[in-house]
This record gives structure tokens, C-alpha cells and sequence, in this order.
């Protein structure tokens, strides 16, 4: 949790490296501070902003660690490699972003040499002298109670099945679905308002005169280095483009699947354009998702960001991206498949997620009924 957000909503205090500790810990390798690095759940040679400094850290530092449940981009850096197991391959829980707590079970063994996150972490540290003696992550989440007040009555019996908990959660596992009703976290019991600006926002000049906007993307998890695995979805998209508004387009002179380059003040890209009218005028939109492992990290949304941190809430200024445009070729093969729904505009969308369907299924197991918890 950020620094600013933590001591607003809770009126305590952290130490001020916390919320910009990624991009400390690489500017410490580049200092000569930090000779050791260990990574696990992150393809930070992707997904940090202004990769170009971190790739350079990634390079440079002296060890490398990097646990994953694939072999990610950022693994290619490595000095070791440590296969973890994905969700479906381990038994625990996950809080998500609305605090609420849920319990996961193995559906699956583990592939290979690959273990559950829990017990890569206790064997290293048993190797440096540490037996935490874990049998089950129930233990650990029994631990985390005792030490942490928001966790204090969350246990699995209590997450069994579906159930679900909300922090902070109290000793008879009475939770919180919604914060604050009896008050705020300090001395009056009432909120603390901040006033925020917002003010340059957009960084575009004469020289870097568009602005870069990125984001999600319906067919990508994230970054991507797990769903491009998958082979439908790489058919969908197999690759990052950049969508250009048709306004933009008639003035640089380029049309559906041209191939430009885009340079920032960091570093440069080079992409497929996609003329759509989902963007106007001179904003462009670029998709987090890239295929680094199969064609390179060149289509990188993060080779353009920079090291800058929101002043309020010190994390990466990832909307705050100007560049310029160099045309390569003026038109050339869509970026997108022909069936994707941003060619033919024709959506077919799913309403809901339909659980109680699943439900109904002769091969469908309930959570926790399983015989191996």
C-alpha cells in the first residue's frame, strides 16, 4: 500500500521510502548500493516504468533472483531461476482490492520441479539457517493473525468453502464490510481531507506533441507473459500496436497497419498503427500488454515512461508520457486480427459471469469439498 494512501486512511506513518521502493532499489544497484537482488510475482523488466533504467539495473547488479510460475522476460537477467506453482497448483488465499479475503484450493499438482510460492521461500530460508517448520499455509495465516490486528480472527476454517472476510477482521471473525462507520482512525474519530491539484498533467510540448495514454486490454492479462501462452488469445492479439485517431492519422500521412516509430524522452518504440476512432485527435493509446518473450521488448509501452512519481502518492506517472511520431512505412497489415471485435465493431458481450451455469455442471466440485484440502 502506497504511503500517502496508508497514512491517510489509517493516520499512521511509514517510513518515506515506502511506495517508491521499485525504483529505489534500482537507482541503489546503480549507486553501487545493492549487489543482490531477489524477484519473485514480477516482470519488472517489463511492467516497471522507464525500463530502460531498470534493464540497466537488472544488468549490472551482481546476483539475481527471479521466482515466477513462468520463464518471464525479466528471468532472462537471472542468475537463478525458481519455477513457482500458479493458483490452480497450491493451496491459500488471496485478498483482493476490496479487502476481502478468500481461500484458494489445489486443483492440480505442480508441473515439474515447480513448488508453491510458501515453500520455495521457507526452503531458502532454511538453507540460511532458518527451519520455520510450515507444514500447511494454514499455519502461516494463523501466524499472520497473531501478528497483524486487520487479520486477527481470519483463519481457514472460517474462509471454508466460499465464506469470505473483509479486513480488519476481528478476534470472534466479525468483519468489516464497510470502513469507518464508528469512526476514523484518530484522536476526533473524523476523516482528514487533503487538497489535491491537478496540475500538469499532460506533459506535451512542441517537440514531444502527443500525448500517451495506456492501459488494460480485454484479451491480455496485464503485461501478457502468461495469456500469450495461451493460443487463442495470441491469435486474437499477438502482439502491442498503438491506436491513432483518424484525425491524426490524415495529418501524418498514414493509414491502417503503418509502421511508426514513437520517441520520448526516456527511449523509443516501434509499432503498428491502428486507425480507430476509440482515440481523438492527438492522443494515442498504446496497450500494456507486448509479447517480450516470442519478439523482444521493442513494443514496450514502459520504454517511453520515465522515473517520475505522482507527488501525492509517489507511484509511477505512467499517464504523464509525451512523444513524438516518425513514420516508417505509410500503411501496411493490420496490427489486429480481421475477426477482433475493434475491426468489425460487432460485440457479442457475456453479461455477468455466470456462476450459477458452472454450478450446474455434473463435473463441477464445490470449493472445500475436495478430500485433499
Amino acid at each position: 500500500m502506497i504511503r500517502a494512501k496508508f497514512e491517510r486512511e489509517y493516520g499512521e506513518t511509514l517510513p518515506s521510502k515506502v511506495g517508491k521502493d521499485n525504483h529505489q532499489m534500482m537507482e541503489g544497484i546503480h549507486n553501487g548500493e545493492i549487489d543482490s537482488l531477489y524477484l519473485y510475482g514480477e516482470d519488472t523488466g517489463i511492467v516497471d516504468s522507464n525500463i530502460n533504467f531498470v534493464q540497466a539495473a537488472l544488468e549490472k547488479v551482481g546476483f539475481l533472483v527471479v521466482q515466477d510460475e513462468f520463464f518471464t522476460f525479466t528471468a532472462t537477467y537471472a542468475d537463478v531461476v525458481l519455477p513457482a506453482s500458479p493458483s490452480l497448483e497450491k493451496t491459500g488465499t488471496f485478498t483482493n482490492t476490496e479487502r476481502r479475503i478468500q481461500r484458494l484450493y489445489q486443483a492440480l499438482e505442480p508441473k515439474g520441479d515447480s513448488k508453491p510460492d510458501w515453500q520455495i521461500i521457507q526452503a531458502v530460508a532454511k538453507s540460511l539457517g532458518y527451519d520455520w517448520n510450515y507444514e500447511h499455509p494454514s499455519q502461516i495465516m494463523d501466524e499472520i493473525a497473531r501478528l497483524t490486528p486487520l487479520y486477527s480472527g481470519v483463519n481457514y476454517d472460517r474462509l471454508d468453502g466460499y465464506n469470505s472476510l473483509q479486513w480488519p477482521v476481528a478476534e470472534d471473525g466479525t468483519d468489516e464490510p464497510t470502513l469507518y462507520l464508528n469512526g476514523f482512525n484518530f484522536e476526533d474519530k473524523k476523516a482528514n481531507f487533503y487538497p489535491l491539484t491537478f496540475d500538469n498533467f499532460f506533459k506535451v510540448n512542441e517537440e514531444y506533441d502527443l500525448h500517451v495514454n495506456n492501459g488494460r486490454l480485454l484479451e491480455h492479462f496485464h503485461e501478457g507473459n502468461m495469456t500469450y501462452k495461451v493460443p487463442g488469445l495470441e491469435y486474437k492479439v499477438p502482439n502491442a500496436f498503438v491506436e491513432v485517431s483518424p484525425e491524426l492519422a490524415e495529418d501524418r500521412g498514414i493509414h491502417e497497419g503503418a509502421e511508426i516509430k514513437l520517441i520520448s524522452e526516456t527511449g523509443e518504440v516501434e509499432l503498428v498503427a491502428h486507425v480507430t476512432d476509440r482515440v481523438k485527435g492527438k492522443e494515442i493509446y498504446i496497450p500494456l500488454n507486448n509479447n517480450a518473450m516470442t519478439n523482444g521488448d521493442h513494443g514496450a509501452i514502459n520504454l517511453l515512461t520515465n522515473s517520475d512519481v505522482d507527488k501525492d502518492t509517489d507511484t509511477p506517472s505512467y499517464k504523464r508520457t509525451s512523444c513524438r511520431m516518425e513514420v516508417k512505412t505509410r500503411r501496411g497489415k493490420s496490427p489486429l486480427n480481421p475477426t477482433n471485435f475493434r475491426v468489425n465493431k460487432q460485440r457479442q458481450p457475456q453479461y455477468s459471469v455466470r456462476v450459477e451455469d458452472k454450478w450446474k455442471r455434473e463435473d463441477y466440485t464445490f470449493p472445500g469439498s475436495q478430500v485433499n484440502k
